[in-house]
């Protein structure tokens, strides 16, 4: 009599599993979603399609594995919607409530283009989203992408890289003034930027978070701006942060406070006088929070009186090539 086992039979492939196509679809999406929402010359809103494209593949996996209450006659405008109303294993009401949230603002970015931070976020919470339930479809998390989607990631940025560039050179950047400035969702000025004008650098953010789409606490700025001088003399930089802060003119650096100081354990705040010729002169200030109370002002004396905010009519916006060897060579 032939032998028997108690063994279990091995899962099919992952191919076979109900929703595991339909979840790699979404995958993939998503994929593509975030190299151009993590790609400086690409702009953020050209994610939404990508965004759009996962939800759809989604609600598609959720039907076929049975997760959650999708109806298969639902429409396709508010299954998402109709998907996160209702309880999904292994996804809280909480992280439902913010993902529905995320998803009107996405359905109604034809006539509302949201923020480019709300899209990072988007972003973001769809990746949470997508790693909680690949293992309850497929038992383990979906391997890194395959060869030929990162191809086809190479050949899209090579096809569509100079359209891309020349459309993000071209767009306006939000805000007034004549500060460029780069808030990182980290500390070490090195996450994708959310890039916006400002007239002055003079922040009281104490406990709150600079922008929405940035944490309150570890994160970054860089300030940049072009100065004019019409007669050569010293001029008087000056800053104060809580925590960390330095400064540069013309690349060269003249006050750095962003380690503590050995004697007095503090940092965030210096000055220094520094000679400048007539022209234009790039201007950068960088700054970091840490924990608790965020705060910066950076001002300057051109004549010898109390520093103040440079005054407007000496500045000149840089332009929008954050990667620019020479930021203020248009205006010199």
């Amino acid at each position: 009599m032939a032998a028997t086992t108690n063994a279990e039979p091995k899962p099919g492939k992952l191919s076979e599993r109900p929703g595991w196509t339909e979840l790699r679809a979404a995958a993939d999406e998503l994929h593509a979603a975030e190299l151009l929402l993590g790609d400086p010359l690409a702009p953020a809103r050209t994610a939404v399609p990508h965004l759009r494209e996962f939800w759809r593949a989604m609600v598609a996996a959720a039907r076929a594995a049975q997760l959650g209450a999708v109806q298969a006659g639902a429409a396709e405008a508010e299954a998402p919607r109709a998907w996160l109303d209702a309880e999904i294993p292994g996804v809280d009401a909480k992280a439902r409530a913010r993902l529905g949230e995320h998803w009107r603002a996405l359905a109604a970015a034809d006539s509302e283009p949201p923020a480019d931070g709300a899209l990072i976020a988007h972003a973001q919470a769809a990746r949470e989203l997508l790693q909680r339930i690949e293992p309850i479809i497929g038992g383990s998390p979906l391997r890194t992408r395959t060869r030929r989607t990162a191809w086809t990631a190479l050949a899209l940025v090579i096809l569509f890289g100079p359209l891309l560039g020349y459309v993000a050179l071209h767009t306006e950047v939000e805000g007034e003034g004549p500060w460029r400035v780069a808030y990182h969702s980290d500390r070490k000025l090195e996450s994708r930027p959310i890039v916006q004008r400002e007239p002055h650098i003079d922040h009281d953010w104490n406990k709150d978070a600079p922008l929405e789409a940035v944490p309150p606490d570890k994160f970054s700025v860089r300030f940049d701006t072009c100065l004019r001088i019409d007669e050569a003399g010293p001029v008087a930089f000056q800053v104060n942060a809580n925590d960390g802060a330095r400064v540069f003119i013309d690349g060269e650096s003249v006050i750095d406070a962003w380690e503590r100081d050995e004697k007095t354990r503090k940092r965030g705040s210096g000055a220094a006088e520094v000679p400048l010729e007539p022209g234009v002169h790039h201007v950068r200030v960088e700054y970091f929070e840490s924990l608790g109370v965020a705060s910066i002002k950076f001002s300057a004396s051109l004549d010898g009186a109390v520093p103040k905010p440079l005054p407007h009519d000496r500045l000149t916006y840089p332009g929008d090539d954050l990667d620019e060897d020479d930021p203020c060579a248009a205006v010199r």
